[in-house]
This record gives structure tokens, C-alpha cells and sequence, in this order.
């Protein structure tokens, strides 16, 4: 008797009997998700389940064409297999998907008029655009035959789980396999016939990408956890109690006094439902926003826990600190550095294995229990980029945490507010944290979640943790200071505006042995840097040490910023607020370049405002005057009224419109679909000196050698080799980082 091959190392029947198993598990996970999508279309939970289930026994039919079971043959034999002379088999799943939905749809009532179940099975390895790209092979091949042997074995099997589960499986007609996949899912797709689009008017968009992101997201999970083997492992448990004992292991490690957590922290632990939280830095924001996050995940039935940052240094600090609480088995990381995973892979799913696929699956499309990323991962579901499917059906009906939200510029912002809009209807809720936020940015927040319940740290609002002095002129003034203070052995950090003053500061005193620490440095030296970042006692940085570090020093030196940037910057000095502490922050005069790298609000006296207010209050100030600085500044000014919040704030309709609901985005389709803007554009290269490390290494090797550069540095000084990686003419120094050639002339770096 034949034996089909699913996997080089799984039978047919294996993998779909697994496939079954993880979809079983995995609706028990999702069944909140799946009872609040059906009631909000009119449709039975067991009418949504049987189209469910109908992707999963049939999603890989298609591998019983006869060069798919030849390809498994030649693998499984050790021997060379041309994979040109494969077929998706994918294409051929999704014809008989079709016909069986369509069977579905007359005995049970339509589930959508536009056929997502098929679309989702033609999707699911690789991604679905309106002009099918990712199918160009097979748009110039022939139709494969299937083994007949095959194909009545994976329909009898796929009639025999429907049995299980009470239901009888749609007939399939036996014309269906003299369909041509490829031209059936042409016409379909076709711009001209216009058949989704007149579908979609139909059915409207929410509910065709609705149940397409339930349908596929499902199947998903189904799939990978079967070619892994692997149970679906959804949520975490652990109570307020060992919380609670895990903060009291952690600050005695770090020789901090622990008394029990503070009455902020509990009040925060004590809120269901959306929840904005504002605390100074060092209060404890973290292990609040944990609280709050295990008792509504608790509450909805053992949702995910999705933590978001704005920079990827802090997603690192924090996903560290949340795998000593939940273990790392249950924690994903997320952050662009993660897309080089990919690269230069084969075939996703034509013979690969799950360990092949493993970290980019659980972590980079928050299937982990708990996942933390930066907040640009979670805004691409948007833009229905990257395994936005996943992540989309991962984020709704989850708990949500939005660290340091007040750190967003207007277009960055937009598409929060947006995203936080589409979510909450689909279940989600929010924590949005800050250590200081606007009272114009409150209101905004406000207006978006109505229900929304606040909670401010009052207690401390009157301590103080450092003298503030204010120092008429520029940094480079701090010479002596510096040296003195370093010298008498005080912690000390540096904050500048810009990587190239660090640069020369970190140069100027590297006779003091000081810490560089900024955004350009490869991936692989920035990890070791941050790793001994708390026990360095003296550092030069950039704003990237301005959220989410558990770093504390006694004097700071700073170059001026807005008024919240500069409280952050604060907050890493006297951090537990020792009374006896001789803790200082000194401000010095913004660099005539700071202008156009620190300015969310797009307005030139921004600086000026700043230094003006700190100028008229220096002393010893405490949390509440540190706020009314900030308020001060920024009255008048409404975010939500600049053009950029307004434009961002639109993206996910115009998205939607462009994409059908339901196609994959093309890389670099709209130069408009980004989550950051920026008038300097960066991109990710390899300095050149290390192309005999590089060259040879893995995909996944090759990111720890990445490094950010403006885009026209790149242009100017870029390697053209072919080896399709981005090398760049960089000077590099593991000191200091990548070290720019001067501009050219009318050019300027920052």
C-alpha cells in the first residue's frame, strides 16, 4: 500500500489527524474570539466552526499531486529534488476548498458571499496579492495530476473528522479535478472582473475580513502546530500572590527594599477593563501593569498578553524581565530586526521543518502567550503586512499594553488611536501607560475608550529625586564637571541629541573609559552593551535610554529636550529616590541640530519653550512640578489637529480599500503605509568590513551584523555586490559604533 507524505517526516494522515487536534485545542483557546465575531454577523458558533474545519482537512489535498509526493520521495531518500518541477500545492487545495464551501454555503446558509475559506487555504504559506506573485510558476505550468489513491484517501479521512464531530462533510463533485487551479483563482482575483470587489459591496468589509482573519488565523495554528507536533500553548497563569513574590526575588537580587507593592500598584491590579495609568518613572509601572493584565486576561477567559514599546532596546529590557516572571517558553519577542529570519529561506512549507520556522512562528506573530514588541509589529496588522493575519487574530480579544504612549508623534500617534478603535471593537483591552502625559493627550485618549478608567500614582507626586540646575550654554561646557565627578566616583550619564555628538564625547573622554550607547551600533554589540549597562558608571547615550531601562545613576548631564524627554531622562538618576542621595541633572543648551532630531511637535520654538521653562524652575523639584513644566509647554497644542494624526488616523480604511479587506500587502506598494515617519529615512545595512564574517553565515546570523543609516548615506556609499545584501562603505568601531563619512557638501547628516 502507497504511503503520502505530508512533511519529509509525517504522513498525510499524520499531519492532518494533528492538524485536527491543534484545531480542536485551539478553538477551545479562541472560543470567546469565535462566540463574539458569529453573534456580531448573525451566524450560529457550529455554522462558523464547520467552515473552520473544512480548511483544515482540506488545506493540503494539493500534496497528493504526483510532483509533490516525488519531491517528499527524493527528500525523505537523501536525494536532489529540481524544485522548479513543483505546483503549490496550496492552488490545488484551494479549488476543492471552493467547491466544498460553496456545497457549505447551500446546505448551511452563506457564511460570507466572498469564498474566504478558499482564500485562506490559497494563502496559507505564502502571501495572497491581487495579482498573485507569489504563483508566477505555476500561472506558466500545467495542472499536476493527483494520485487517485491519494486524493480518495484525504477525503475519506477529511469525511471521517467531520463524522467525529457530528457534521457531514460537503460533497465534493469529481470534476473538480479537471479545474485549472491557477486560472480559477485568476478570475477570482481578476481587477478587471472585479469579482471580490462586487462580493465585498455585499457582504461590507468588516465582516469579509473579519471571518477571514478567524477562518485563516485558525488554520494557521493548525498547521504549524502539527508540523510541529507541539500542543497550543495559549495563555499564562499566575496569580497576584506569586507576582507579588516574584517582585520580592528580584529586588533582593538587586538590593532594593521591598515592603509590598504600593497601593498604586494594587489599584491598578484591581481594574477590569481599559485602564489609562500615570506614574513617574521607578514607581512600578510594570509590575502594575502585570496586575491588571492577569486579572483582565483572567476575566476573558485566558486571553493573550501583548506588551508594546516605542523602541526596540526597551522591548528587549522588558521581554527579559518578563521571562524571569513567565518563564521564556512563554514569551515572545517582536521587533523589525526579526525580519531577516526570512531571508533567503526556501520555499516556506514545501518540505522546511518546524524548527526551520520556529522562532519567526511563535515569536514574530504573537502566538507566545505573552509577547512583547515594539508597537510598529502590532500596527502593521493595519496595513495587512507581514503575518498580519496572526497577528490580528492574536491581538483581538487580547489584554493590551501600550508602555510610554506619550512618546509618539502625531502620525505614529494617528495610527495608534486607530488601531486602539479597531481592536476594542473586536474585544481587546487597553492599558495605556505613561510616566508623563499632556492632559490634550488624556482627553484624546479618553475620547477613544469612553469606558476607559484612570489611575494616577499620587503618592508620589510630592518626592523629589534630584537638584535641577539649568547651565547657559552648551554641553561641551561640562568638561570639568564631568571629569570631577567621574572622578570621584559617582555614576554618571550623558544624554545628547544626536549619535554623531555622542560619538565625539564618548572620543573626547575615552580616557575616563566611558559606555557609548546610541542606535548605531550592530545588533550584536548593542545586546552587549545593554546587558552591562546597569553596572556602568559612566555612560554617553542618546534619547535611547530614555524609556523603559532599569539603569540608575547619581548625576546627569544632558543637552536639553522637551520637557517629557527630559523628565525621562531624569528618571534614570536617584531612581528609587533615596532621601540621602546627592543627585543631580544638569541642562545645558540644545545642539543646533537637536531641533530636527527632537521634535514631535513640529514647532521650532519647542527647544526654546523647554530650556525657557527648566530656566524659570530649577531646585530640587518634585514629580507635580516636573508635570507642570510639561503642561506648560505644551498648552495649545493638539495633536489630534495636526495634519499628520489626521491622515495616519484615516489609514486603516483607506488600507482596507486598497487591499479588498483581504490581500496581502506588496513590499514597498505605499510609501505612505509606514508607522514611523521620518524626514530622514533609514535603512538596515552591513558595514563592509564585515563581509568575510557575513557572508557565509546563516539568514538568521546575518541580523546580529546590522546597522541603521540614513537612506542617502546608503545611496552614496553602498556596495554593489551579488550577494543581494545590503553592504555599506562604514567605518565601524565597537566602542562607538558606526562612524559615517562627512557629508557631502549641502548634505547634512541629521
Amino acid at each position: 500500500m502507497t504511503c503520502f507524505y505530508a512533511k519529509p517526516d509525517q504522513t498525510y494522515r499524520e499531519h492532518i489527524e494533528d492538524a485536527y487536534r491543534a484545531w480542536r485545542e485551539t478553538i477551545a483557546a479562541k472560543r470567546q474570539l469565535i462566540k463574539r465575531i458569529s453573534m456580531q454577523y448573525g451566524l450560529s458558533v457550529e455554522r462558523f466552526l464547520k467552515s473552520s474545519l473544512l480548511t483544515v482537512v482540506l488545506h493540503d489535498l494539493g500534496k497528493m499531486s504526483d510532483p509533490f509526493q516525488a519531491m517528499m520521495d527524493a527528500v525523505r531518500g537523501g536525494k536532489k529534488f529540481n524544485r522548479r518541477n513543483n505546483y503549490r500545492h496550496e492552488l490545488i487545495s484551494f479549488v476543492f476548498t471552493a467547491i466544498a464551501a460553496i456545497v457549505l454555503n447551500k446546505e448551511e446558509g452563506a457564511l460570507t458571499q466572498v469564498p474566504v475559506e478558499a482564500l485562506a487555504v490559497a494563502g496559507h504559506h505564502r502571501p495572497l496579492n491581487s495579482d498573485l506573485t507569489s504563483f508566477e510558476r505555476e500561472s506558466r505550468s500545467p495542472s499536476p495530476a493527483l494520485d487517485p489513491h491519494g486524493l480518495k484517501e484525504a477525503l475519506a479521512l477529511a469525511e471521517e473528522i467531520f463524522v467525529r464531530e457530528g457534521w457531514r462533510l460537503p460533497v465534493i463533485d469529481e470534476k473538480t479535478t479537471q479545474e485549472r487551479p491557477y486560472n480559477r483563482l485568476a478570475e477570482l482575483v481578476d481587477p478587471v472582473k472585479n469579482i471580490i470587489g462586487k462580493l465585498l459591496d455585499r457582504d461590507g468589509y468588516d465582516r469579509a475580513r473579519d471571518l477571514y482573519i478567524l477562518i485563516k488565523g485558525i488554520l494557521h495554528y493548525a498547521d504549524w502546530h502539527a508540523s510541529g507536533r507541539a500542543r497550543v500553548n495559549y495563555s499564562v497563569e499566575k496569580s497576584p500572590e506569586q507576582l507579588e513574590d516574584d517582585l520580592f526575588r528580584r529586588c533582593r537580587e538587586k538590593k532594593i527594599p521591598f515592603t509590598g507593592l504600593r497601593p498604586f500598584q494594587r489599584s491598578m491590579g484591581q481594574c477590569s477593563g481599559h485602564l489609562l495609568a500615570i506614574a513617574p518613572t521607578g514607581s512600578g509601572k510594570t509590575e502594575g501593569s502585570l496586575l491588571w493584565a492577569l486579572k483582565n486576561s483572567r476575566e476573558m477567559g485566558g486571553a493573550k498578553i501583548i506588551y508594546l514599546l516605542p523602541t526596540m532596546n526597551t522591548a528587549n529590557q522588558i521581554w527579559q524581565r518578563l521571562t524571569e516572571i513567565f518563564g521564556e517558553e512563554n514569551v515572545g519577542l517582536t521587533h523589525s530586526m526579526a525580519n531577516l529570519f526570512m531571508a533567503g529561506e526556501n520555499e516556506e512549507g514545501e518540505g522546511d521543518s518546524w524548527g526551520d520556522r520556529r522562532d519567526l512562528l511563535l515569536h514574530q506573530s504573537f502566538i507566545k502567550p505573552v509577547t512583547v514588541g515594539t508597537v510598529d509589529q502590532w500596527l502593521t496588522c493595519g496595513f495587512n503586512a507581514g503575518r498580519w493575519v496572526l497577528k490580528e487574530i492574536n491581538a483581538s480579544n487580547a489584554v493590551i499594553i501600550l508602555d510610554e504612549v506619550h512618546s509618539y508623534d502625531g502620525w505614529t500617534l494617528g495610527l495608534i488611536t486607530s488601531a486602539i478603535r479597531h481592536f476594542a471593537a473586536r474585544g481587546s483591552r487597553f492599558l495605556l501607560m505613561s510616566a508623563t502625559m499632556p492632559q490634550g493627550l488624556v482627553d484624546l485618549l479618553k475620547s477613544i475608550l469612553s469606558d476607559i478608567g484612570f489611575v494616577k500614582e499620587e503618592n508620589l507626586l510630592n518626592a523629589s529625586r534630584s537638584v535641577y540646575q539649568v547651565v547657559d550654554a552648551p554641553i561641551e561646557g561640562a568638561e570639568n564637571d564631568i571629569i570631577d565627578a567621574v572622578s570621584a566616583n559617582r555614576k554618571v550619564l550623558v544624554v545628547v541629541n544626536t549619535v554623531e555628538k555622542c560619538q565625539q564625547l564618548a572620543e573626547h573622554f575615552a580616557g575616563l573609559k566611558p559606555v557609548c550607547y546610541h542606535s548605531r551600533f550592530i545588533l550584536k554589540d548593542r545586546k552587549q552593551i545593554e546587558e552591562r549597562l546597569g553596572n556602568s558608571r559612566f555612560v554617553i547615550a542618546t534619547q535611547v535610554v530614555e524609556v523603559s531601562l532599569d539603569i540608575d545613576f547619581d548625576w546627569l548631564f544632558t543637552e536639553c529636550a522637551p520637557p517629557d524627554a527630559i523628565a525621562q531622562r531624569a528618571g534614570r538618576v536617584n531612581r528609587y529616590r533615596e532621601r540621602d542621595r546627592d543627585s543631580r541633572v544638569m541642562i545645558y543648551q540644545p545642539s543646533r541640530q537637536s531641533g530636527k532630531i527632537y521634535n514631535p511637535l513640529d514647532n521650532p520654538e519647542l527647544l526654546k519653550k523647554s530650556y525657557e521653562a527648566f530656566q524659570t524652575r530649577q531646585g530640587r523639584l518634585c514629580e507635580r512640578e516636573l508635570i507642570e513644566i510639561v503642561e506648560k509647554v505644551y498648552s495649545g497644542y493638539r495633536i489630534d489637529e495636526t495634519e499628520p494624526f489626521r491622515i495616519a488616523a484615516d489609514m486603516y480604511r483607506q488600507t482596507q480599500k486598497r487591499r479588498m479587506a483581504l490581500f496581502d500587502n506588496r513590499l514597498g506598494e505605499d510609501e505612505q503605509e509606514v508607522t514611523r515617519q521620518s524626514k530622514y529615512d533609514t535603512i538596515s545595512v552591513i558595514p563592509y568590513c564585515f563581509y568575510e564574517k557575513v557572508i557565509n553565515l546563516a539568514p538568521s546570523e546575518r541580523k546580529w551584523y546590522e546597522v541603521k543609516v540614513p537612506l542617502w548615506y546608503f545611496m552614496n556609499y553602498k556596495k554593489a555586490l551579488s550577494t543581494g545584501l545590503c553592504f555599506c562603505d562604514l567605518e565601524y568601531d565597537h566602542s562607538i559604533g558606526a562612524l559615517l563619512k562627512p557629508a557631502e557638501k549641502g548634505t547634512q547628516i541629521w
